[in-house]
């Protein structure tokens, strides 16, 4: 069996494609299109998806422009459709365009059309039209190592993105025999919007490329990172098909919106067949993350090893709904906002309501003596940053952007219990049968029906949910000074938080059901389970999939003692502790005993995966990471997905406790 890592490698093939002159000046155009508002390059666009299907929801303007321009420099004889739309929305602009571009042609000497350049921008200069490309695939094969089918992986890529009408427009450019001192070079002279490497990588995650004697020689994700800031290229996706290839890819994560790759060695068969996959959906004008699942997919089909390997990351989520996002927009009808997403929720909670009345009042800090049912919509800007749930108000100042999630209040609805649950039914099966599970968010201390709405919201769009996404609100005073208060509240929830989640695994629909359980909302869910077992002992068939317990606030002894509760409810339970959760370690001076969520000591308990997450980096309080950290997120979405067993997890380095396994995320 070949694999791709750092003892295999590669073969040349060159690709060409017919070269096209420059018929007009950038430096004009650029400013034609600089001088329109958004609005009115959004109305000019009407007739060119191709190029709106290169935009992103809250992408830069100035990266949409240089797509327009590199489009049309492909696509000179578009350019006078262009013009006259232009002209239909912004006829000042069109003028002094042709006015100056008239001036232009009579005063400047002529350049032969190859020889044209734009000396005056500060980008790089105009190049032929085969010198730019959607798809720049790079490849490597250095001397002494095993040979890979790249050809064959090339041409894959091509066969696979001509299937679909999208995958007909992409220009592709294959370069074989990379040299690193090349690749500078390649991304200037291409403008690529995906990279794809086709080589190998070492087990400490470097891309294996040649050097100028045609030997290995690595390339760190760190130094690419660079190298692409440098660059400030169009790049959004970078595919690294190599083994081990994600084991740093993180670093690319702050210059590229989507990075995949592979957490160990692959088989050259199953890393073919991945790209042929993933290029197929993205032929057939689908997004990336349903792309990767496709390759992923094709790996499984063909009954092929290590369709685990493979990993997506990306820190944008809203990036990879972009096919969902898209906008259709019509002269014939005003543009549609994109300015936020509508997010919905569904929520049981035993808090009064501020007037029964009337639902958009939401509801208080106070106890109610019955559990209510309901739905709520949250407003997600395009301008979301994954893990959280706005900016400070002094960031938002500095950057003039609002990046807030917002309830809706008049989005709230009550429901009667069994109208509840047969909405929820509707729901799940007017999913596809991959999307009807169900993840319940249970809030801690001093959080409102509000700040538990946005959370859950945060929650649901950053992990992806497949299926419905709920909250359960318990009557949290939403005051720091309220601790003892909502001490007592929690404990007297329980049996609330125990309906709910007992009528969800009856009543639901869901195939699965997943929980979060964060900080002092651990209280009430360990009590709750404890609850549920005995029913289930008493003849009831209820059981669970993922647990999350994020930073609970709860005595050891009696987590001890009441666990095994999870451990005959839930598929997996993972306990995310931490040394810095400066909240967790005030409880522990509060109630002068150890908690859960603090370490040391380390909480170790059979049945369930303790992670240490100290080493990752967290808000200053330290105690929001189970939301606010990526590597957190991305470590429990892999586990509502595939289930993943820590030791194939990435990120997690295994450790032990007085002889028990626990397991750290690295450095």
């Amino acid at each position: 069996m070949t694999v791709r890592g750092a003892e295999c490698g590669i073969y040349t093939i060159t690709l060409q494609l017919a070269k096209y002159s420059m018929t007009y000046k950038r430096t004009k155009f650029r400013e034609l299109i600089k001088s329109l508002t958004s609005e009115e390059l959004d109305e000019s666009l009407d007739d060119f998806s191709s190029v709106r299907n290169q935009f992103t929801d809250g992408q830069e303007k100035s990266l949409r422009i240089r797509i327009i321009l590199d489009y049309f420099e492909r696509h000179q004889e578009e350019i006078e459709s262009l013009l006259e739309a232009i002209k239909k929305c912004n006829l000042t602009a069109y003028n002094k365009y042709v006015s100056e571009k008239m001036s232009s042609e009579n005063s400047e000497p002529k350049l032969a059309p190859s020889d044209e350049t734009n000396p005056k921008s500060n980008s790089t200069p105009n190049v032929p039209e085969d010198k730019n490309c959607d798809i720049l695939v790079l490849a490597a094969n250095p001397i002494g190592t095993d040979r890979l089918q790249l050809e064959k992986e090339a041409n894959l890529i091509r066969e696979r993105l001509q299937e679909g009408v999208v995958g007909k427009k992409y220009i592709v450019k294959v370069e074989i025999d990379v040299q690193v001192e090349n690749l500078s070079k390649y991304l200037l002279q291409y403008n690529p919007l995906i990279i794809h490497f086709s080589s190998h990588g070492s087990p400490s995650g470097e891309i294996i490329l040649n050097n100028d004697q045609g030997k290995p020689q690595p390339v760190s994700p760190e130094v690419l990172a660079e190298l692409l800031a440098i660059v400030k290229g169009r790049i959004e996706c970078v595919v690294l098909n190599a083994c081990f290839s994600l084991e740093k890819a993180d670093a690319l994560s702050n210059q590229v919106s989507c990075i995949v790759g592979m957490s160990a060695e692959i088989d050259d068969e199953s890393a073919l067949r991945f790209a042929a996959g993933f290029y197929r959906a993205l032929g057939l004008g689908r997004g990336y993350y349903t792309a990767f699942e496709v390759g992923r997919n094709e790996i499984k089909l063909l009954s092929l090893p290590d369709s685990a390997v493979p990993h997506l990351f990306t820190r944008d989520t809203l990036f990879l709904q972009r096919e969902e996002l898209k906008r259709t927009v019509t002269r014939t009808a005003p543009p549609q906002s994109t300015e936020a997403t509508l997010y919905p929720l569904w929520f049981g909670t035993n808090r009064k309501p501020q007037n029964a009345q009337d639902p958009s009042l939401g509801f208080s800090g106070e106890r109610d003596r019955q559990l209510h049912y309901g739905t709520c919509q949250v407003a997600v800007p395009i301008s979301h940053k994954f893990g959280s749930t706005g900016s400070s108000w002094w960031r938002r100042w500095l950057t003039s952007t609002d990046d807030r999630l917002k309830l809706k209040q008049e989005s709230l609805k009550f429901f009667q219990e069994n109208n509840f649950w047969d909405e929820i039914q509707r729901t799940l099966q007017a999913n596809q049968p991959d999307e009807r599970s169900a993840l319940v968010f249970i809030h801690g201390f001093n959080v409102s029906f509000e700040d538990a709405a946005l959370r859950a919201a945060q929650i649901g769009v950053d992990l992806q949910v497949p299926g419905i996404m709920a909250f359960y609100s318990w009557p949290s005073r939403g005051k720091l000074v309220s601790y003892p208060a909502d001490e007592a509240t929690i404990e007297a929830s329980e049996r609330y938080i125990t309906e709910f989640l007992l009528n969800l695994a009856q009543k639901s629909g869901a195939e699965k059901i997943h929980i979060i359980a964060h900080s002092m909302g651990n209280r009430g869910l360990l009590r709750a389970m404890q609850r549920i077992l005995t029913q289930v002992q008493a003849g009831s068939k209820i059981s669970f999939g993922q647990i999350f317990l994020a930073a609970p606030d709860v005595d050891p002894d009696i987590f001890i003692e009441l666990a095994q509760a999870y451990q005959n409810l839930a598929e997996r339970t993972t306990l995310y502790i931490s040394a810095k959760d400066k909240a967790v370690a005030t409880s522990g001076i509060i109630h002068d005993h150890d908690r859960v969520g603090f370490s040391p000591p380390i909480t170790v308990v059979d049945g369930i995966d303790t992670v240490l997450v100290s080493n990752i980096d967290l808000t200053l309080l330290g105690h929001g990471y189970f939301a606010d950290a990526y590597p957190v997120l991305y470590d429990m979405r892999e586990l509502l997905i595939h289930n993943t067993s820590p030791e194939k997890r990435l990120r997690l380095q295994q450790a032990q406790e007085h002889g028990q396994n626990y397991w750290i995320f690295g450095q």
